[in-house]
């Protein structure tokens, strides 16, 4: 019987073979040939997943397998949760300072281009609305003051991720994981009081 294959699980593995490749290479460089030969599989095997250089560079930026075994476990419940889920996103581990290369060599590669230009803005605006759901649940729970602007907060959120990200990627010892999460602890307070420290503070 032949062997039954998981198509997830190959895509998975095509995708960080494409990452790993796009860190030595950066995206310009990546060739289908090279990512087969990265992963250890035939160009055949590749294309029968991927059938254009595109399709796979797309796929690997936003790898679904990867985002969803480092972060469907937790379920934002809370500001604290919030927290912990945001710190994940940040480069405080060897794995996600890879992780940011990749996605800074996204941002600035072939500038000009429409397709590419849409697929940042896409994904920038993606990500906004996801920080934005964040401010919106934690104002459901009754966790915020009330009056916030949302819209305004979770654009604020999400400046401050990427502007750490950045910064700790391109100068992780001036920006170890301490700093970071620093750094937001005091982007929540500030920015972000929680409903019963405001009513210490009245």
């Amino acid at each position: 019987m032949p062997k039954q294959v998981d198509a997830d699980a190959r895509r998975a593995e095509l995708a960080a073979a494409t990452r790993r490749a796009i860190l030595r290479q950066g995206l310009e460089g990546v060739t289908l040939r090279e990512v087969a030969r990265e992963a250890g599989w035939s160009i055949g095997v590749l294309t029968h997943y991927f059938e254009t250089k595109d399709e796979l560079l797309r796929y690997s930026l936003a790898d679904p397998t990867w985002v969803m075994n480092r972060f469907t476990s937790m379920e934002p419940d809370g500001l604290d949760s919030i927290r912990r889920l945001l710190e994940r996103l940040l480069p405080t581990s060897p794995e996600m300072r890879e992780m940011w290369q990749v996605w800074m060599t996204f941002w600035v590669s072939w500038p000009g281009d429409s397709t590419w230009d849409e697929e940042r803005r896409t994904r920038q605006r993606r990500f906004r609305r996801y920080c934005r759901d964040l401010i919106v649940h934690a104002r459901d729970r009754g966790d915020l003051c009330s009056g916030r602007n949302e819209e305004a907060d979770g654009d604020a959120l999400s400046t401050l991720i990427h502007g750490l990200g950045v910064q700790a990627t391109l100068d992780p010892r001036g920006w170890p994981a301490q700093r970071q999460r620093a750094e937001l602890e005091a982007f929540f307070a500030a920015r972000l009081p929680t409903a019963a420290a405001a009513q210490r503070r009245n």
